[in-house]
C-alpha cells in the first residue's frame, strides 16, 4: 500500500512534498549549522511572485507550460514571544486557463494537476486567509481555514463539472464524481489544508529545522515496503562580504532533494493499482490495464521520482526565494529518455521589514 500511495503522491502531486525532513530542530544552537528561525516583526510586508509549470523533456524535444502564475502579498499582524499572525492576500492571478485546461486533457496527469492548480489560485481571490506561526516560523493553525475550504470545495464542483461538459471523453476514465471527491479529500482536516494548499505554506517549509553546514548524502537502499532512495542535503550560511551581494541577496540557503528509483516490473504493477484506484471499472479502462500488460515499454526501464526544495533566506528567516520540483523520468536501454517537471517557484519582489536588514 505504501508503494502505491508513494507513487500517488509523485505523479499526480498531492502533497507539497515527499521528501522527509531532518528531525534536528533549531531550539539548540550548534556551531557550524544552518537554523530556519522566523525573526519578523509586527507589520513586516513581503510581496511573491509565484509560478507553477510543467516541462516534458523526450529525447531533445522540451515543451513548457505555464499552469498558474500570479502575486500575493504577506503582512504580519502581531508578533509576540510565542509566535507570528500573519495575513495572506491574493493580488493578482494569470489569465483564465478553461482554454489551457481544454488543450491539457489529452494528457490525463495534466488534467489533474490543471485543476488543482486553477482551484487553488483562483477560488480565494479577494478573500484574505488568516494563519499563526509558532516562535520559530512553523504554520500552527489557519484559523478561517473551514470558510476557505467551503469556497474551494464550492469552486471545485462547479469548475470540475464546467470541464467535464467540455470535455466528454475525460468521464470515459474517472467518474466526474469521484474526481470531485478526490478534491474535496485533499482538505479534510486542517492539517490537509495546510498540506495541499498551494503557495505561501510552502514558505515555511523548512522552519524550525536546523541543519549541518555543508553537503551530506543518505542512500537508503529501502526494504519490503519502500523503494531505494538517495537524499542529499546541502546547507550554507553564506559570505555577507561576498562581492556582488546586494539588499536583496540571501544569507543563507538549504536544499533537500530525494531521489528514489524502481525497475520496471514494479513500474507495470504500481500504474495497474493506480488505475484500479482512481480509473473508472469500465472496458476503456480494462482496455488500458491489457494494454498496460502487454506493453514492452516498461521491459528494462528504469523509472525515478525525483523530488526537491531549494530555499534562499534572508538573516530575518523571510524567504528569499524558493522553488519546488518533482522530476518524473523513465529511462530504457536503446530508447530516448523522458522526463515530466513540475516546478512551483516563489520569488519576493518587495519587502518592508524591521528588522536584521541590510
Amino acid at each position: 500500500m505504501k508503494k502505491i500511495l508513494f507513487l500517488l503522491l509523485a505523479l499526480f502531486t498531492l502533497t507539497v512534498s515527499t521528501m522527509p525532513l531532518p528531525n534536528d530542530t533549531a531550539t539548540e544552537q550548534l556551531p557550524d549549522s544552518v537554523y530556519v528561525v522566523a525573526y519578523f516583526c509586527k507589520n513586516d510586508t513581503l510581496e511573491y511572485i509565484y509560478s507553477n509549470e510543467q516541462i516534458k523533456i523526450k529525447g531533445t524535444d522540451t515543451t513548457t507550460t505555464i499552469i498558474t502564475e500570479g502575486k500575493f502579498r504577506l503582512v504580519v499582524l502581531d508578533s509576540t514571544a510565542t509566535g507570528y499572525r500573519i495575513q495572506y492576500d491574493q493580488l493578482e492571478i494569470g489569465s483564465p486557463l478553461t482554454d489551457k485546461l481544454k488543450e491539457l486533457a489529452n494528457d490525463k496527469n495534466n488534467l489533474i494537476e490543471s485543476i488543482s492548480s486553477l482551484i487553488n489560485n483562483t477560488s480565494i481571490n479577494n478573500n484574505p486567509i488568516i494563519f499563526t506561526t509558532n516562535e520559530l516560523g512553523e504554520i500552527q493553525h489557519i484559523e478561517n481555514w473551514q470558510e476557505i475550504r467551503n469556497q474551494l470545495l464550492h469552486i471545485t464542483e462547479s469548475l470540475i463539472t464546467n470541464i467535464y461538459n467540455s470535455i466528454p471523453q475525460a468521464n470515459e476514465y474517472i467518474n466526474k464524481d469521484s474526481f470531485i471527491d478526490l478534491f474535496k479529500q485533499r482538505y479534510d482536516s486542517e492539517e490537509l489544508f495546510i498540506e495541499n494548499f498551494e503557495g505561501f505554506p510552502l514558505l515555511f517549509t523548512f522552519h524550525g529545522s536546523a541543519f549541518k553546514a555543508g553537503q551530506s548524502t543518505v542512500d537508503d537502499q529501502g526494504n519490503e515496503q519502500e523503494y531505494p532512495s538517495i537524499v542529499q542535503l546541502y546547507a550554507n550560511n553564506l559570505d555577507p562580504e561576498e562581492e556582488g551581494r546586494d539588499d536583496f541577496s540571501p544569507d543563507y540557503v538549504v536544499s533537500l532533494v530525494t531521489s528514489t528509483s524502481m525497475q520496471g516490473d514494479e513500474v507495470k504493477e504500481l500504474l495497474s493499482s493506480i488505475m484500479g484506484l482512481i480509473l473508472n471499472n469500465n472496458s476503456k479502462t480494462d482496455e488500458l490495464k491489457d494494454s498496460l500488460n502487454d506493453t514492452k515499454d516498461f521491459d528494462n526501464a528504469t523509472l525515478t521520482i525525483t523530488d526537491g526544495i531549494n530555499a534562499e533566506y534572508w538573516i530575518n528567516g523571510w524567504p528569499s526565494e524558493i522553488i519546488h520540483f518533482n522530476n518524473t523520468e523513465v529511462t530504457a536501454p536503446g530508447q530516448h529518455s523522458q522526463s515530466r517537471i513540475k516546478a512551483k517557484s516563489l520569488e519576493c519582489v518587495y519587502r518592508s521589514c524591521f528588522n536584521f536588514m541590510r
